[in-house]
């Protein structure tokens, strides 16, 4: 099991940031969160202000107890804290995506308002899993299968993943020591959700060898490996294609198919995302074996 110190390391990244966020809903995985950074803070010569964002979706009774507790936690180890509700209908269909949607806009807006750089969330190497086994069973390839990445943009905002390979285990015990009740949200073992059901199938799978560390390792891999796809694409890019005066773009059709499918999926999305960078009228062409 990782030690305090060892968790407390991943937010060293952080150093020299003015102003940082922290997404926390109050369940085990965002308490622990919550819990490291205030630690690592207090050990900061010049620590950023961490700023702690809690939003009630409207979606339970129970949320506006929970974001309180969560409030209240934050200034009680010594962070600033914003409570945040999304406000309006809710739709019938799709409402965790749009909840996911509703609460990344309100953040980044609180961020925007607080000068915060960027937002840190509790994803962890079970989420991961989950993430990786839903996207095999979609049919990802690849760049699918890589899962979540440490750093990306999720609806506008830069998002810092500092646990994705910490066990929940891990984390629960942070929140165990501090001798704090974390919120349980019932949609997290709602079968009725997809991440819910699979959620429910990791210890079997656990049982058979392939539990979350592992699937954890296959992303990492999986991201590897097309990251060398994509620099492959990157130099075929580079030494064959050809862009004129007026934005047309032509690759010689050979160069294309002597690459292996995967590398020319990669290649051409590269091309369209150059192609549509053009000013308008812009085209890409496979130009005439006369012309090559």
């Amino acid at each position: 099991m990782l030690g305090l110190t060892d968790l407390t390391l991943k937010f060293d990244g952080l150093a020299g940031r003015h102003a940082v966020g922290l997404a926390v809903s109050g369940g085990p995985d965002s308490l622990a969160l919550m819990l490291l950074a205030a630690d690592w803070r207090r050990r900061q010569p010049i620590p950023p202000r961490l700023i702690v964002y809690s939003v009630d979706h409207a979606l339970r009774p129970e949320a506006a107890d929970e974001v309180r507790f969560v409030v209240a936690t934050a200034v009680r180890l010594g962070l600033d804290a914003r409570a945040l509700r999304w406000d309006g209908p809710k739709p019938a269909a799709g409402r965790q995506a749009a909840a996911r949607a509703a609460r990344y806009r309100l953040i980044g807006a609180a961020m925007a308002a607080d000068g915060a750089e960027l937002l840190l969330t509790a994803h962890h190497q079970d989420d991961q899993a989950e993430t990786v086994l839903m996207r095999l069973a979609h049919g990802s390839g690849l760049a699918g299968l890589r899962g979540m990445e440490s750093h990306a943009t999720v609806e506008g905002v830069p998002v810092f993943r500092p646990f994705l390979d910490v066990p929940r285990a891990a984390l629960a015990a942070v929140v165990a020591r501090a001798g704090l009740t974390p919120v349980t949200d019932p949609s997290n073992a709602d079968p009725h959700y997809e991440r819910s059901r699979w959620r429910a199938g990791l210890p079997g799978l656990a049982a058979l060898g392939l539990d979350s560390a592992a699937l954890a390792a296959f992303a990492r891999r999986a991201g590897e490996a097309d990251a060398a796809l994509g620099q492959w694409a990157e130099t075929v890019l580079a030494t064959a294609l050809r862009v004129d005066e007026f934005g047309a773009a032509s690759l010689p059709l050979p160069a294309l198919a002597a690459l292996p499918p995967a590398v020319q999926t990669k290649l051409l999305a590269r091309i369209l995302a150059l192609v549509g960078r053009n000013l308008p009228g812009s085209f890409f062409c496979f130009p005439p074996e006369d012309d090559i």
